[in-house]
């Protein structure tokens, strides 16, 4: 007990220090100057000082991640460094969530690399210079994973995941289209199905309970039932506009067109998803708004820099984690499969509503450990340790 929790220390603390170092260096880079002024960071300071955001539709965007930068806004005295600083520790501690579940399939020692790997993601380490809420996300996501990988014999842990579920959702509302394969999850996490009926109880009434305060004030601001908010709505109209009827009015060859473009969409955010390098310059059609102002602009047709962090961060570990993925349907292990299970709910979640590196980060610890796991299972394979021999 005593090494596992100084394993945890030293993880934290290395995750820790990187990022502050990451930070320090980055700010030496004009063009690439951390702490820039978002419109969460805006609805952050209006957060902290008042109540008008409350009974005013001040914003379409969800309350999580502002609310939680307010919380740092006023800790910190205002001071957007300390602000970095309490981002660079969520970003340390989702470190700490990565050894936690790998120990429980990978062992200690791999599990300590997987977490070492993650720590020096040089993406992760971006995002937590940056007022986004990706860094909140990533945290989230793998601490719900953490919770729910945990054995049903305590129900406590039903209720912090379903606590932690609604948080997810206050900041990230896209994950309420996950909610089918969390149900899922929980009903065949294990063999006794009264247990698992209980869990998901528990799960499900405590995220309706954390998501009525919110619903009741988007009902008296608005007048409409939005358990989240304005903005989840855009979450849920790429699918539709994907799987709905063609409309009336228009000719066949119209119709045929306009499903091939759609079908390209969801082939360039499938390929986009996927990237470990870029060889060509970028297309608007794959750029977002959101992705210019945090990567501060699109790297040009060939960068040394951004092939180079993408092939060692990701790249080489991606085809251990497809390896991954098949020893795990294969070994039929319950911790590989509901890492794989989410990471392919997501990936087709995000082939709808657009594929970019960026859009990746969420499950990027999860392919990690999905990665050392297929790594594992191919030494163990194909490179048997040599028995002792008999003298």
């Amino acid at each position: 007990m005593i090494s596992h929790r100084r394993t945890l220390l030293l993880l934290f603390a290395v995750a820790l220090g990187l990022r502050v170092l990451y930070t320090a260096l980055l700010s030496t880079q004009p063009e690439l100057t951390p702490m820039s002024v978002t419109s969460d960071l805006n609805y952050a300071r209006e957060m902290a000082t008042g109540f008008t955001w409350v009974t005013e539709p001040y914003s379409p965007r969800t309350p999580g991640y502002p609310a939680l930068l307010g919380t740092f806004y006023l800790i910190s005295g205002k001071q957007l460094w300390l602000m970095v600083f309490f981002q660079a520790i969520l970003g340390a501690l989702t470190v700490v969530l990565v050894y936690s579940i790998g120990r429980s399939f990978l062992g200690a020692a791999l599990a300590s690399i997987a977490a070492l790997w993650f720590a020096f993601h040089v993406h992760h380490m971006h995002i937590a210079t940056l007022f986004y809420r990706d860094i909140l996300v990533v945290f989230l996501l793998t601490l719900l994973l953490y919770l729910l990988l945990r054995p049903f014999k305590k129900m406590r842990y039903a209720v912090f995941a379903g606590l932690v579920y609604g948080a997810l959702v206050h900041v990230d509302p896209q994950f309420l289209l996950m909610i089918p394969v969390f149900v899922l999850l929980v009903l065949f996490k294990s063999r006794h199905g009264l247990l698992n009926i209980q869990y998901l109880f528990l799960f499900l009434g405590v995220l309706i309970v954390v998501s009525a305060p919110w619903t009741v004030r988007n009902y008296k601001v608005y007048g409409q039932l939005l358990p989240i908010g304005l903005e989840a709505r855009k979450f849920l109209r790429p699918a539709k506009v994907v799987l709905t009827e063609p409309e009336r009015g228009i000719s066949d060859v119209e119709d045929k067109i306009i499903h091939a473009s759609r079908s390209r969409l969801i082939q360039t955010n499938a390929v986009e998803f996927w990237r470990f390098a870029r060889f060509h310059g970028e297309t608007p059609a794959t750029i977002t708004a959101a992705d210019t102002a945090m990567w501060k602009r699109p790297e040009p047709a060939w960068s040394l820099r951004h092939n180079l962090v993408s092939i060692v961060n990701y790249g080489i570990l991606l085809p251990f984690f497809f390896l991954g993925l098949v020893f795990a349907v294969k070994d039929r292990n319950r911790t590989g499969l509901m890492l794989a299970v989410i990471v392919a709910a997501y990936f087709v979640m995000r082939s709808f509503l657009g594929g970019s590196e960026r859009t990746r980060i969420p499950v990027d610890p999860l392919i990690i450990l999905l990665a050392f796991y297929g790594l594992m299972a191919l030494v163990r394979r194909y490179l048997p340790s040599k028995a002792p021999s008999e003298d």
